[in-house]
């Protein structure tokens, strides 16, 4: 009995503070709950500590102690109050060299490095005042050890950043005053002396909240120097951050310098991402020819996350306007691409004072799928359709020289486990200079690849001979319309066009023979359909006489017997082609080594072939692939032609029956080498290959053989120059007009051949990169890689270290094409001529860090004596600003420029140039 009451009194004495704690007992206790719990967390906070200023009210109850029988009586439960104007979340701050607390005056001094978080605002400095009563802060820097301030304010909210001098922010109203503030806006820096900013609560709850910049005698620019070298200065801005800049009445300043351009209000949109907005023009112009003019102004169009678009103009006072509209699009692992729309109407003016206006366009699309998109389908490619040489009207640059423009889109099918594959293609030749257009669409093709049909499924034993023979199936269907480019859409065009269906198949095999041999037989088949094919006519009354006069008397001479018509004939034809032949080759390999000295060894590799082949004669009038016609020159000669010519897939050959033996012989010759710089032994390839080939015609009635070929391939000093030769002899020889005669010279000249004609080309391509490797030793391999960064460092305008004086010629290209000729005449005497022999070069000289040489193109071409569209220019980076000049003397054009860098304020520059329409050059 005395041990319990023992225990019941112990229990008592320990629960007298809760019960005391629930009754006020003093008049410190009588303040309210909120302004308690401030103080009292005021004065137990450590450095570091998070404040808990306000949290959401609560319902605070004591009925969470474990309740007894012996209590006298049970306290109610009762909320605690906090004030209105308390903070919904908690202030974090810290401080690395000390913190001062003022209970006094309820505020805490935060000295070095100093950093205070509240939601999603923060902010540093070197001295922070936090005002727990108010709830305002107040921040500045300190002066370091040579007097200088130091630690300015940098403050920070979800979409607000700056720097500034001093600042007071209060964190209940959300406002605060920033003094010689620094913010950047995108690539928009804004510098003002005074400035007040604003958060506006977002009103949908998913969205941010906004901070709006009102400033006071404030300067915008792109230019980041701590003195900007120029920018527009206003009495009052309004900075809505990733939207929107407002000025007042604004004047443009140089280097501090006010300018006499006066503005009297202005917007500019700052947007962060994509989003509709204005282009402003890339270039002012001015050209006599064309008067005044803009060019690059108009809109931008997001369209969606993957795309986008921008409509663009060309606008002179003189009636030179164009329109162009560019989109590009990507979605990662998808696809990627873009394509230009381009239509232009240029104003010329003759020397005589004619006016005329030549339109052109330009069609332009690149598309290509990522390999991990589809497993057995792929879709791309690139179409490059102009008109009225369109990139020699607008362009100045190297496209200038594109006389040949190509398109090529492809659509592929594969199945899986199964040897076959669908193609679909459009494809495009143009020549700008002649105009012609070639365009081949829709072109299908299926193929299979190679088919074992006698192989065994569940083979036992060793694999039969039969078993290797392999079969192969090609069907094409192709579309083909040739015009003039200026009538490519036109319904002649259309009704011009050429159908043909192309189908074939292979059969063939390969297998040893006496141990060293390969063996190959083949036998292929052709079959072509044509839906139109051609007829020609002899018109006999189209008879051409000429009178001649001698002595008075009048004589009569027939110059032509008539003239010779052509049609199209509709209908279904068709031309079947066969041939078979069997080859039979193997390799040679001759090695001589040499034990010491710098050549250590000598390799010959040969590889003979010969083969046998046999065609049918298509010349055969029972097939009717050919018919004659009267030569209108004579009275009674006929001339054969074929009722395929001209076909999309050509036409029988006329070579009539073909029964010959052919022979070929590939060499390859290599040596090894003692490398003092490595002590072993490389290898070097002295002749790619050096191939000799002809044919013996049994079944020919005369000049049964062939002439004999020769080619060969190197490349000499390490791969910067590749050399490819090519010579032709003929065993027979020719009479007075140059044409083979039916004589061999072995049984005429006592000699095996005659020299008919050789090429030699010589292709050189240069760069520092290569030039150094070459004379440091460096392998073939690197020299090429050496070049691959040389590309690298161009397209990424990277600066090269510089080492030595080539250094300055780091992303300049030099080639050479050299080509010579020699022909065989009929009098037994050679004809040598250079056929080509031009230089260029380009690229770029980085004279200083700040100065630019460009050489976009530069050469000359030693057989026409002349230069190669030259165009020359240099740049010069006045860091913020930038400004260059351009030269095409040859095109008689010209520019000169000093302008904003690219960025929000771009379309401030100076443009001073002579146009392709003024020039009259000779492009």
């Amino acid at each position: 009995m005395k041990t319990k009451l023992l225990i019941i009194i112990v229990f008592l004495l320990c629960s007298l503070p809760y019960l005391q704690a629930q009754e006020p007992v003093n008049e410190r206790d009588k303040r309210p709950p909120s302004a308690q719990m401030q103080v009292d967390s005021a004065a137990r906070a450590m450095p570091g500590d998070t404040l808990p200023f306000s949290t959401n009210p609560v319902r605070a109850s004591l009925d969470t102690l474990p309740k007894d029988t012996l209590l006298p009586r049970q306290r109610e439960t009762r909320e605690i109050s906090f004030s209105k104007d308390s903070l919904d979340a908690p202030v974090q701050y810290s401080a690395v060299d000390s913190m001062v607390y003022d209970i006094a005056n309820q505020r805490v001094h935060l000295y070095g490095e100093a950093e205070v978080t509240y939601t999603t605002i923060n902010l540093k400095a070197d001295h922070i005042i936090f005002d727990w009563k108010t709830n305002i802060v107040t921040a500045s820097g300190m002066p370091d050890s040579l007097g200088r301030p130091a630690g300015l304010p940098e403050f920070s909210d979800a979409s607000q950043s700056f720097t500034a001098d001093s600042m007071r922010y209060n964190f209940s109203t959300k406002k605060g005053v920033v003094y010689d503030v620094v913010t950047t806006q995108n690539d928009v820096v804004v510098r003002g002396q005074k400035s007040k900013f604003v958060t506006q609560e977002a009103q949908d709850s998913t969205a941010e909240d906004q901070n709006v910049v009102y400033s006071s005698n404030a300067i915008f620019t792109t230019c980041t120097h701590e003195e900007p070298h120029f920018g527009i200065r206003s009495r009052k801005q309004k900075v809505i951050p990733n939207k929107l800049v407002v000025v007042g009445p604004s004047n443009l300043e140089i280097m501090n310098v006010p300018t006499p351009v006066w503005l009297p209000f202005g917007f500019f949109p700052i947007p962060q991402g994509r989003s509709t907005g204005l282009l402003f023009p890339r270039d002012y112009q001015y050209s006599p020819q064309w008067g005044f003019g803009l060019e690059g102004i108009g809109w931008y169009f997001p369209l969606g996350d993957h795309f986008n678009l921008s409509l663009t103009g060309n606008i002179y006072l003189k009636g030179t306007w164009g329109v162009n509209a560019l989109s590009n699009y990507n979605k990662r692992y998808k696809y990627n691409g873009n394509f230009n729309i381009g239509y232009d109407v240029r104003r010329s003016e003759d020397l005589e004072g004619n006016i005329s206006q030549p339109k052109s366009f330009i069609f332009q699309w690149s598309h290509q799928q990522a390999q991990s998109a589809h497993p057995t389908i792929n879709f791309g490619g690139s179409i490059n359709i102009q008109s009225n040489n369109y990139q020699q009207r607008v362009f100045n640059d190297q496209r200038v020289l594109e006389n040949q423009l190509r398109s090529n889109l492809n659509f592929r099918k594969n199945w899986r486990d199964k040897p076959i594959n669908l193609t679909a293609s459009f494809n495009h030749n143009q020549n700008s200079n002649t105009g012609d257009v070639t365009v081949s669409f829709p072109n299908v093709r299926f193929q299979t690849q190679a088919i074992n049909p006698f192989k065994r499924k569940n083979r036992t034993g060793p694999e039969k001979w039969y078993e290797a023979i392999t079969f192969r199936y090609d069907a094409e269907a192709r579309n083909r319309f040739q015009a003039k480019d200026s009538t490519l859409f036109t319904q002649e065009t259309i009704e011009n066009a050429q159908f043909g269906v192309q189908q074939r198949a292979n059969l063939g095999t390969s297998f040893k023979v006496l141990k060293y041999f390969n063996l190959n037989p083949s036998v292929n088949y052709d079959e072509v359909w044509y839906l139109r094919t051609l007829r020609r006519d002899f018109d006999p009354t189209a008879l051409e006489l000429d009178t001649i006069s001698d002595r008075g008397i009048d004589f009569v001479d027939t110059l032509s017997y008539g003239e010779i018509t052509e049609r199209q004939v509709g209908g279904f034809e068709a031309y079947r082609q066969f041939n078979a032949s069997v080859s039979l080759n193997t390799q040679v390999f001759g090695t001589m080594r040499f034990g010491q000295g710098w050549l250590r060894g000598i390799r010959h590799v040969m590889k003979p072939s010969i083969s046998f082949g046999y065609t049918p004669d298509y010349t055969n009038p029972d097939l009717g692939y050919f018919r004659e016609v009267r030569d209108p020159n004579t009275r009674d000669e006929f001339d054969t032609y074929s009722i395929f010519q001209g076909g999309i897939f050509g036409s029988p050959s006329t070579a009539g029956q073909q029964m010959s033996v052919g022979y070929s012989l590939n060499n390859i010759f290599e040596a090894k080498y003692f490398s003092k710089k490595d002590s072993t032994e490389e290898k070097l390839k002295l002749f790619d290959n050096i191939i000799v080939s002809g044919n013996y015609n049994f079944a020919a009635d005369s000049l049964k053989w062939s002439p004999v070929n020769i080619s060969g391939t190197t490349r000499m000093f390490k791969g910067m120059t590749t050399v490819g030769l090519r010579a032709t002899f003929d065993p027979y020889r020719v009479n007075e007009n140059g044409r083979r005669v039916d004589d061999l010279l072995w049984e005429t000249e006592n000699r095996l051949l005659r020299f008919d004609q050789a090429t030699a080309r010589f292709n050189t391509n240069l760069t520092v990169g290569k030039i150094r490797a070459l004379f440091q030793g460096d392998k073939e391999e690197e020299i090429y890689d050496a070049e691959a960064e040389l590309e690298r460092q161009e397209r990424g305008l990277q600066r090269v270290e510089e080492k030595d004086f080539l250094s300055l010629f780091e992303n300049f290209r030099i080639s050479h094409n050299l080509s010579l000729n020699w022909e065989g005449m009929p009098d037994g005497r050679d004809t040598f001529f250079i056929a080509t022999n031009t230089i260029n070069c380009s690229g770029s000289i980085q004279l200083t860090p700040n100065w630019f040489i460009n050489i976009g193109n530069f050469g000359y071409d030693f057989v026409r004596k002349g230069i190669t569209y030259p165009s020359v220019g240099f740049q010069r980076d006045l860091h913020c600003w930038e400004a260059g000049a351009n030269w095409q003397p040859l095109r008689g054009t010209y520019s000169f420029y000093i302008r904003v860098k690219p960025g929000s304020l771009d379309f401030l520059n100076i443009p001073y140039n002579r146009t392709n329409g003024d020039g009259r050059g000779q492009f």
